[in-house]
C-alpha cells in the first residue's frame, strides 16, 4: 500500500479509530498516545494493509493489541508501585451542576453510569461493546479484527449488554 493510500485510509477511517480509542483508554490524553501508536504501527504494517479487505477492523485490530499490551505492562507496574488516578469525569460532573440545567447533570450522570459500568466489564466484553456501539462495526469486522468466531462477538455482546443493563438498573435504584 502507497502512503497516498494510507493517508486516505486515515482521513476515511480516523475518526472512528480516534472515537475508538477514546472510549477504550476514557480520556483524551491517553487516547491521542494510542491513536497515535496505532497510526504508527499501521504505517509499519502498510505492506500487510489490503485496502480490499477491510482496513478499518484492521486499524481496529491494531488498537486492541496495543491496548491490551499497555493494559498488562500498567497492571506489572501497579504491582510495582501502585499509582492513584485522578478522576476527571466525577470533577466535570459537579462543575456542570453549577453551570448547567438539571438535564445536562442528569445526561453526564448517566453517561458516567455507563462508561463506569462497562468498565467493570471483562476487557473481551468491553472490547466488543465499543467495537460493535462505537466504532460501529459489524460483526464480522469484529470477529475479524479480535481473531475470533462470530458466534463468539454475538456472545460476547449479549452477555455485555446483560451484564450492563443488570449494574444500570442496581445504580438507578441507588
Amino acid at each position: 500500500m502507497t502512503m497516498e493510500e494510507l493517508n486516505h485510509l486515515i482521513s476515511e477511517h480516523g475518526k472512528h479509530v480516534y472515537s475508538f480509542c477514546y472510549n477504550l483508554t476514557g480520556n483524551s490524553m491517553d487516547a491521542d498516545d494510542l491513536y497515535q501508536d496505532t497510526i504508527l504501527k499501521a504505517v509499519e504494517l502498510s505492506h500487510r494493509l489490503n485496502s480490499s479487505g477491510n482496513p478499518k477492523s484492521f486499524l481496529m485490530g491494531i488498537s486492541v493489541k496495543i491496548w491490551q499490551n499497555h493494559k498488562r505492562k500498567y497492571a506489572i507496574r501497579q504491582k510495582i508501585a501502585g499509582l492513584e488516578e485522578y478522576d476527571d469525569n466525577l470533577m466535570e460532573c459537579a462543575e456542570s451542576m453549577d453551570n448547567q440545567p438539571e438535564a445536562e447533570v442528569l445526561r453526564k450522570e448517566t453517561i458516567y453510569a455507563v462508561r463506569t459500568g462497562i468498565k467493570q466489564l471483562p476487557d473481551r466484553l468491553q472490547m466488543v461493546l465499543y467495537m460493535y456501539y462505537t466504532a460501529e462495526m459489524s460483526v464480522e469486522d469484529i470477529a475479524k479484527a479480535l481473531h475470533i468466531p462470530k458466534g463468539t462477538v454475538k456472545s460476547r455482546l449479549h452477555k455485555g449488554r446483560n451484564l450492563l443493563k443488570q449494574y444500570l438498573e442496581v445504580w438507578d435504584n441507588e
